[in-house]
């Protein structure tokens, strides 16, 4: 207890600027009086804390400790050997203060630090009031097979968004992406998606025009973000390849709560604005070329759902 206490007084004193220790040194850690969290990282926070002490927890077992109401080290038994939630509040708000530092840090050096749009592959996620992703995708009857193709996304709101290329059967209640049946990107996060996500290319701004290139014959499908070709941590200018042409893909995208955007299949080939700079070039075609009419599109929307219950469910009153 007394080391704890002189360690708090220590880190009340303040360094002047001019401090030099004898042999050089200056510390100078990053000042982060500027940076405050929100409730989305402060939750961030306490479950990174609440994952700390189970990894301390774990190892701690591992090396024969166990628990007990008195902490005994000979004999290695400790008291906060217990879940998270029943820890003493002093214990719970060390670990709080510690990685909400190391999320401060974070975000001083630059980082941005958001809750993910998605949790789990198998469920889209609900945004505010449980309202979920728009997804939109072309009629199954447009998906092409062969050929290269190419159409534009514009990110009006430039914010969580996602759209590339799509197998026919999409199932409207998944997250874009997070299943085997789309590949796209994700220009909010600068992620590519396809059975979970990886960095991909650069996030795009409100206004940025996004390229979707798929070449059947090659099995690849690349991204351009206002006629400029993204690129992997590689290196790679493409994001998905090796893929099964199987019933072809149409092109998709899903927009979040309160976002918005413009999907160009290119009926009017004038109106796609970078199209023959990245397009054209390469053999890509338009996918509503020589369609004379309208393109359809599906869009999900959310119905109630009903499941029975029995008599006695716990939720039921």
């Amino acid at each position: 207890m007394a080391d704890e206490k002189a360690e708090e007084n220590l880190k009340k004193i303040k360094l002047p600027k001019t401090y030099t220790m004898s042999n050089g040194y200056k510390p100078a850690p990053l000042d982060l009086a500027h940076v405050k969290l929100t409730p989305a990282q402060l939750t961030l926070v306490d479950r990174l804390a609440e994952n700390s002490h189970n990894v301390w927890a774990r190892d701690r077992v591992q090396q024969g400790w166990s628990y007990s109401t008195v902490q005994d080290i000979k004999e290695k038994r400790n008291p906060r050997l217990v879940p998270y939630h029943l820890l003493d509040e002093g214990t719970k708000s060390r670990n709080r203060e510690s990685l909400g530092q190391a999320v401060r840090t974070l975000l001083g050096y630059g980082y941005n630090i958001e809750p993910p749009d998605q949790d789990t592959p198998s469920e889209a996620a609900p945004g505010p009031a449980g309202v979920r992703p728009r997804l939109f995708r072309a009629e199954r009857a447009l998906a092409v097979r062969a050929g290269r193709w190419y159409f534009e996304f514009e990110a009006v709101t430039g914010g969580a968004m996602r759209v590339g290329w799509a197998r026919p059967h999409l199932r409207p209640d998944v997250g874009l992406g997070a299943d085997e049946l789309a590949f796209v990107f994700d220009g909010h996060r600068a992620q590519r998606w396809h059975v979970g996500s990886e960095p991909f290319g650069r996030a795009w701004q409100g206004g940025d025009v996004v390229g979707c290139m798929i070449d059947l014959a090659e099995a690849h499908i690349s991204f351009t973000l206002n006629g400029e070709l993204l690129i992997s941590d590689a290196g790679s200018e493409v994001a998905f390849k090796g893929f099964d042409v199987g019933e072809g893909f149409v092109p998709v995208c899903s927009l979040g709560p309160g976002q918005e955007g413009l999907l160009n299949l290119g009926q009017d080939v004038s109106s796609l604005r970078f199209f023959t700079i990245c397009g054209l070039q390469e053999g890509y075609e338009p996918f509503g070329v020589n369609r004379k009419r309208p393109l359809p599109l599906w869009c999900s929307h959310s119905r109630p759902r009903f499941v029975p219950l029995a008599p006695d469910h716990p939720q039921l009153e």
